[in-house]
């Protein structure tokens, strides 16, 4: 999957792929790479969501969108376990994201690319800062 349109849409910092286990699977944009553990977390908070809508009689989860201090996270559900994270300066270009993130085709098969050390600790206990 080439993530390069979804990077170049103005406001827009990374674009992300990777599979349940944190393995980066794509990647583009102007940041570093994440790390594993901001992988596993993307798509933790993804399946939570399921979670909670399957429970609340709403279904699964497709996408989210967080504000954060720094800006806006988009995630969105791709078929076989997969998730895409869109980090975002503000969420003034959620709209073009999500358009452009619907047009995805599935992704092909791709190899895992390595992105370093993983600690499990700090992704099963994230807590908030407030």
């Amino acid at each position: 999957m080439n993530l390069s349109a979804l990077a170049s849409i103005p406001g827009v910092l990374q674009a992300s792929v990777a599979d349940d286990s944190g393995h980066l699977l794509d990647s583009s944009g102007e940041l570093d790479l994440p790390t594993a553990a901001v992988l596993v977390l993307a798509h933790a908070t993804l399946a939570a969501a399921a979670e909670l809508g399957r429970r609340s009689g709403a279904g699964d989860c497709t996408e989210i969108v967080q504000q954060h201090e720094g800006g806006c996270v988009y995630l969105h559900a791709l078929p076989r376990s997969c998730v895409l994270m869109v980090r975002c300066r503000d969420n003034s270009s959620v709209a073009a994201v999500r358009a452009a993130a619907m047009k995805l085709a599935p992704m092909a098969e791709t190899a895992p690319k390595t992105v370093g050390t993983f600690d499990v600790s700090s992704a099963m206990h994230a807590e908030p800062a407030w």
